[in-house]
C-alpha cells in the first residue's frame, strides 16, 4: 500500500487571467513499486468511464479534493460538472520487471481557475482560503493515506 507525506505547495500567477498555477509536492513510498500508469493502462479498471457512463475514479492515480474555508471550517468543493476534476495521472515509477520497493517525490501542477466561480459549489473566488487533500492509487487499486496541503488564498501569490 502506498504511503505519502505532504512536503510543500507553491502558488504562482497562472498563464490565464484569474488563474493560479499551483504545484503540490509530496513524497511517496511503495513496497511493491506498482505506482504510476502507462499509456497502456486505459482498459478496465483504468478506463475513463464506468460501464454506466459515470467517470471512473481509477482512470486517475493522483486523486485530489478541494476544500474551502467557510466560517472557520473547511467544506468540500464540488464541481458543477461531474466530468471536471483536478485529478491526474503520473507515469509508472518502476519499470523493472520485478516488484521492488520504491520511494521518491512527486510534483503535481495544475491551473486553478477562479474566473469560473460558478463552476464550483460552494463558489471559489479571489481571496477565498482553500486547501487540498491528496491520495494516490496504485495499479492494484490500493489507496495511500490522505494528506492535506497548507492553506492558500486564491488570487494571492505568495
Amino acid at each position: 500500500m502506498p504511503e505519502i507525506t505532504f512536503q510543500n505547495i507553491v502558488v504562482s500567477p497562472g498563464r490565464f487571467p484569474q488563474t493560479d498555477s499551483i504545484a503540490i509536492f509530496i513524497t511517496y513510498k511503495d513496497g511493491d513499486g506498482d505506482l504510476g500508469l502507462g499509456d497502456q493502462d486505459i482498459n478496465p479498471p483504468f478506463n475513463i468511464t464506468n460501464p454506466d457512463g459515470t467517470p471512473n475514479r481509477f482512470y486517475y492515480n493522483y486523486l485530489i479534493n478541494v476544500f474551502k474555508k467557510e466560517r472557520g471550517r473547511f467544506v468540500p468543493v464540488v464541481f458543477s460538472d461531474p466530468s471536471v476534476t483536478l485529478n491526474g495521472r503520473f507515469p509508472r515509477l518502476n519499470n523493472l520487471p520485478t516488484r521492488t520497493a520504491i520511494e521518491g517525490s512527486l510534483r503535481y501542477g495544475f491551473n486553478f481557475f477562479y474566473a469560473f466561480a460558478d463552476a464550483y459549489r460552494p463558489r471559489v473566488m479571489r481571496g477565498d482560503t482553500v486547501r487540498f487533500e491528496i491520495q494516490l492509487a496504485d495499479r492494484q487499486l490500493n489507496l495511500s493515506n490522505i494528506v492535506q496541503t497548507d492553506e492558500i488564498i486564491i488570487g494571492q501569490v505568495r
